[in-house]
Parts: C-alpha cells; sequence; structure tokens
C-alpha cells in the first residue's frame, strides 16, 4: 500500500478518470525521477498514522485533513480507490497548515492515545513524510501548482 502525491499545472489536471489513471500509468523509474525532482512524493507506509497524528482533537478547522487524503475525489469506474485533487487555493492552505504544525507536539499528542504505536521507527519515518509533505506542499503552493494523489491498496 502507497500514497504518491504528483504535483502539476492546474491546467494540466484530467478532466476525468481515465486522465487521472494516464498520469501514473508510467515506469516506475518515471515515478521516481519526478520524486528526486521535487515534483512528487510518495508515502510507503505509516500515512494512516500521520493522518491520526494530523486529525488529533486538540486542532480545529477542516486544513488538518488536507495533507494525507483530503481533496475532491475522483472515483474509479473500476471500482479501486480512485484518485484525489488539490486545486491551488487548497494547496497553498495544506502548505500554511504543515508550515505551523510541530510534528513533535503532534507526536507527544498522538501517543498518549490508547490506540497509538509510539516505537521510534514509527516516529522516524512519520517525522520524515512530515517533512517531505511540508516542502512538496510549499514548493508546489510557490508554484501555484495543484497536486494529485494516486492510492494503490
Amino acid at each position: 500500500m502507497w500514497i504518491y502525491f504528483q504535483g502539476l499545472e492546474s491546467s494540466e489536471l484530467p478532466g476525468n478518470p481515465a486522465g487521472f489513471e494516464s498520469l501514473f500509468d508510467v515506469e516506475f523509474d518515471e515515478l521516481r525521477r519526478r520524486v528526486r525532482a521535487g515534483d512528487a512524493v510518495w508515502l510507503e507506509s505509516g500515512f494512516f498514522q500521520l493522518n491520526e497524528l494530523y486529525l488529533l482533537q486538540s486542532q480545529l478547522g477542516g486544513d488538518r485533513e488536507l495533507p494525507v487524503f483530503g481533496g475532491r475525489h475522483i472515483p474509479d469506474p473500476g471500482g479501486g480507490p480512485g484518485h484525489v485533487a488539490l486545486e491551488p487555493p487548497d494547496v497553498a492552505r495544506t502548505a500554511a497548515y504543515l508550515e505551523r504544525v510541530s510534528f513533535p507536539d503532534r507526536w507527544q499528542e498522538w501517543r498518549q492515545l490508547p490506540s497509538s504505536e509510539s516505537d521510534e521507527e514509527l516516529r522516524e519515518r512519520l517525522a520524515q513524510y512530515h517533512e517531505d509533505l511540508r516542502a512538496f506542499y510549499a514548493r508546489s503552493a510557490e508554484r501555484g501548482w495543484a497536486i494529485v494523489k494516486h492510492f494503490s491498496f
């Protein structure tokens, strides 16, 4: 299971589910090249926990839902998870939200929840994902880009 985030000009957002699918119908090396170039982010595991971390009750407002799973859902006609798109204003809101979020503070609150895991490996992975998303959303907002999320389960 993984989530792939791709930044692109809003004019390049596809108009239908097939168009969204074709954005990611490329060689694996191309996806990795996009990540290395800073135009994409890849989260391989722990993204449900990262989403929980952002959704803590002490943080009010809808922006907390945007970094991982939030946005406009584009259903997959074949029954898969589909895609999610964020328009440039939501990308800017998400970038501002991530800039304000303190990962160490969120981690301390989250690990006090009864169901949370607190091992060091998970903390390091989520901290890295937080920094990757923070930098990615900031670059995308600066460029005025949209973001598309591709889920593979």
